[in-house]
């Protein structure tokens, strides 16, 4: 009996280490292959989708036909950006936060007055965009159009987005040179207290399909230009909103996804948002309902060295049976920065892996929520001040990447990762876990953008967001 042919969607991660494909039929979502290659940065990525296809095609039923290709790239560094802004815990952050939740890496985050050895900085940090934000609409002039003008001076090739007092926008586009490579949008902070990080996000997505994916010479092929429409990352941040709406698009549930990687974890959170309590007053900037925070130092791989920085003490107590000194932890997490792509081939390599992504989880977690402490008031007492989102309530943490997408390890890693909170971190405390073991969430959340409902039924057909509660 002949099958009828599968028309299909080739749904592709280039990544810095492996390309992953999910190839899914046209229409429903249905997943009908997936594989992973080596990224072919060296010559041409294109070559390691091609390995990735072969592959796929080779366990699809029928060998469907690809009528259409969508790509998400973290592959030569990913997308990296530079925030700027005048108040650290304002317009410095609310840039920070809009490059966030792009897909960008920041590589440096830059604020009050931008001096000599700022600008040394920001030329040897080369990155690919600038966010330039400064000033509450109708608030700070004369510092905005100084940082402007040192900025244009600056020895860089970067894309410009200037996202800072509206009063002022135009006459710090006057300031750049070439303004070809300037594009202005919304203040990203237009008053203290109210985030507009839309357009920047936006503008920076736009920069990056148009110049940056470009400007990376991963590939000669159009097809690939073609084809890549977003980062990774935000890819992944588009499919945990999808998961926080639920299966069915209108039951919403907080949902916290947890992205280990070799150089980074990513850390990705779709809640809704509530007042603080009563007797809990907040400081700094407000709450987002969709937010993405990434750790550079916190990684599996590259970022090894960094791990154990962060968390010396309780790796040494972890690492086995017989507790490895730091000397010898040192040389374990030097081998794994030097050899990106290394597999444990015994069970002590295996527990010190565990221990790295437990410390990862831990410690991006920590970062990405709030916090809660006591602050005394003069002449007033005690009060509590609530700073960052209060994840606390959260019923779903989904694990991805590496180690995560593993059954037993995976949920080891994060059931320790939340045991291990700290007081006053308003991190999940008794969520129910699920983990990605098909890589499936950069897949969906890059189907979503022409085909919602059958991102949902990908996202559902793999499990998610199926939960197994903590004890």
């Amino acid at each position: 009996m002949r099958r009828e042919a599968v028309n299909a969607i080739a749904l592709v991660d280039f990544g810095s280490t492996f390309t992953k494909l999910t190839i899914t039929e046209a229409g429903t979502g249905r997943l009908l292959a997936a594989a992973q290659a080596p990224t072919t940065v060296e010559t041409d990525v294109m070559e390691g989708y091609r390995d990735a296809l072969d592959r796929a095609l080779g366990q699809a039923p029928g060998r469907p036909t690809i009528v259409r290709r969508l790509a998400a790239s973290s592959a030569g560094g990913g997308l990296r950006v530079a925030a700027i802004g005048l108040v650290p815990d304002f317009t410095a952050q609310a840039a920070r936060q809009a490059a966030l939740n792009a897909g960008a890496r920041i590589e440096l985050t830059l604020s009050s007055r931008l001096d000599a050895r700022a600008i040394a900085a920001l030329e040897e940090a080369r990155p690919e965009i600038v966010l330039f934000s400064g000033g509450t609409d109708g608030g700070q002039r004369e510092q905005v159009l100084e940082n402007a003008e040192a900025l244009s001076r600056a020895r860089i090739e970067s894309r410009i987005v200037v996202a800072c007092n509206r009063d002022v926008a135009a006459a710090v586009v006057e300031m750049m040179a070439p303004r070809e490579r300037v594009s202005v949008v919304a203040n990203v902070l237009p008053a203290i207290g109210r985030l507009d990080i839309e357009p920047a996000r936006a503008a920076i997505h736009d920069e990056f399909i148009r110049h940056v994916i470009r400007g990376k010479g991963l590939s000669r092929a159009e097809e690939f230009h073609e084809a890549v429409i977003m980062p990774t990352p935000e890819a992944v941040l588009r499919a945990t909103r999808l998961l926080a709406q639920g299966a069915d698009g209108a039951t919403p549930a907080d949902v916290v996804v947890i992205d280990l990687g070799g150089a980074t974890t990513d850390v990705h959170a779709a809640v809704a948002l509530k007042p603080a309590p009563v007797g809990i007053r907040t400081a700094g900037l407000p709450s987002l309902p969709l937010r993405r925070t990434v750790e550079g130092d916190l990684g599996m791989r590259w970022s090894a060295p960094g791990v154990l920085e962060a968390d010396a003490g309780w790796l040494e107590a972890e690492s086995g049976d017989a507790a490895l000194s730091s000397n010898e932890l040192q040389q374990a997490c030097a081998r794994r920065r030097r050899e990106p792509d290394f597999l444990p081939d015994d069970p002590e390599e295996e527990r010190i892996d565990r221990a790295l992504a437990t410390a990862c989880v831990t410690h991006a977690l920590r970062r990405h929520c709030g916090t809660l402490k006591t602050v005394y008031v003069p002449g007033q007492g005690a009060d509590f001040e609530q700073r960052g989102a209060d994840l606390r309530d959260v019923p779903l943490v989904i694990g991805t990447g590496g180690v995560l997408g593993r059954q037993a390890a995976g949920e080891s890693v994060l059931r320790g990762a939340l045991n291990r909170q700290t007081q006053g971190s308003l991190t999940p405390r008794a969520p129910a876990i699920a983990l990605d073991r098909r890589y499936v969430l950069a897949a969906a959340g890059l189907l979503s953008t022409v085909d919602e409902s059958g991102a949902r039924a990908l996202l559902v057909d793999q499990g998610l967001p199926a939960t197994r509660h903590l004890p």
